[in-house]
């Protein structure tokens, strides 16, 4: 017999969203039962992926430093998930861990983003 680990939600941390969208994410994830651990990512040097060890970082898909971000991201914490999102789309670019090319995710709208966090399974490692 195996226990299972309990499980959490996941930890996100909202990258370089635009003031409004933030905003609008930032509550659409709390209501939904993530959590946000930061809401900022703006900066190459930025020490907040490796201090604040997100599950998922949120980049906007219309940024042009989005890919140096993620690049970043996925370099300072290799088991976040990054997802480059943006409101006037209807795509999302999701790079898994460990995945050498991103997936695309057809339609943009902030519930399927919820919905693409929820499928990221954390579990708690009791100390």
């Amino acid at each position: 017999m195996s226990a299972s680990l309990p499980s959490r939600p996941p930890r996100v941390l909202l990258g370089n969203l635009g003031p409004i969208p933030r905003m609008g994410m930032h509550r659409l994830l709390s209501e939904g039962g993530i959590e946000v651990v930061g809401d900022e990512l703006s900066t190459p040097d930025s020490p907040e992926v490796r201090l604040l060890a997100p599950d998922i970082v949120v980049l906007d898909l219309d940024q042009v430093d989005s890919q140096q971000l993620s690049e970043i991201v996925r370099l300072a914490c290799p088991h976040t998930k990054v997802v480059l999102w943006a409101p006037t789309e209807d795509v999302m670019e999701v790079l898994d861990p460990g995945a050498s090319r991103p997936r695309w995710v057809l339609s943009g709208v902030p519930e399927d983003l919820l919905a693409e966090m929820r499928t990221l399974q954390v579990f708690r490692v009791e100390e």
